[in-house]
């Protein structure tokens, strides 16, 4: 997980830094933080996933343990946020801000026969998994110094994700293993998150942010029932298979925001 959060903890701190020789110029004009905010969010983000995979029974199995999650991809997408915050007249800010962002996530990974028999080495079963959205309720604490505003954030989060898995079956003339059938299972997965950003305000009512927020969700369940014990002989037992995967997320999210303090 360290190694993307430090990056891009820096990323922003850099940004901030470099920004405020030229924002130093306006910090004589007053700057209000404080009030009701919306914006709209560009998307970039990072999923990893790790895990553990065992019989339907709970019970280990060679077959079963070989589609263990263990991978790692990088995806797209849009959101909204809406917050609110209060600047103090030290300059500390906080608040509360909830944000929901739609995102293509989509992996494939497919696990092979090693068995010794004559499917060796061909598909056994595929998986393919997705992160359809993500949302988080964080609360803020920055500071403002004229135009430039920095902050850092926790709270909860939430995501939906699914995974298809395809049980694939041995044929002979020619030797091969064919798709049989898949199975989906969905679920809405609680954990927590963090995160750190930077604004710069360029108008009453506009700001410009940049944002790490690192998500993360722990032994997230998928069942697939019918799932078989081998692609052979094994095809006509029903094993199924019991998944456990932690799931981490983390996105860079530039945006723009629209605070309503600003209307007459």
């Amino acid at each position: 997980m360290t190694r993307f959060l430090i990056p891009r903890l820096l990323l922003i701190g850099v940004l901030a830094f470099c920004a405020k020789p030229t924002l130093a110029q306006q910090a004589a004009v007053p700057v209000n933080w404080s009030g009701i905010y919306l914006g709209a969010l560009a998307v970039d983000s990072f999923y990893s996933v790790r895990g553990v995979s065992n019989r339907g029974d709970g019970q280990y199995g060679s077959n079963a343990a070989d589609e263990a999650a263990d991978d790692s991809f990088r995806g797209a997408g849009l959101g909204l946020l809406l917050g609110y915050q209060h600047q103090y007249a030290t300059g500390i800010i906080t608040g509360l801000e909830t944000d929901w962002a739609w995102l293509r996530h989509e992996s494939h990974q497919d696990t092979l026969v090693n068995s010794g028999n004559a499917w060796n080495g061909m598909r056994q079963a595929s998986i393919n998994r997705e992160t359809r959205w993500v949302s988080t309720v964080r609360a803020t604490i920055g500071y403002a110094d004229g135009p430039l505003m920095v902050n850092a954030s926790a709270g909860l989060a939430a995501a939906f994700l699914a995974e298809t898995r395809t049980q694939y079956q041995g044929e002979t003339s020619p030797t091969q293993t064919v798709a049989r059938f898949s199975e989906t299972d969905e679920k809405i997965a609680f954990g927590w998150t963090m995160g750190a950003g930077a604004a710069w305000q360029v108008s009453d009512a506009v700001s410009l942010r940049l944002d790490y927020i690192h998500t993360q969700f722990d032994q997230v369940g998928f069942r697939f029932q019918n799932a078989r014990a081998g692609v052979a002989s094994g095809f006509n037992t029903v094993q199924g298979r019991s998944i456990s995967n932690d799931v981490t997320i983390q996105m860079i999210r530039f945006g723009l925001t629209y605070s309503f303090s600003a209307m007459p």
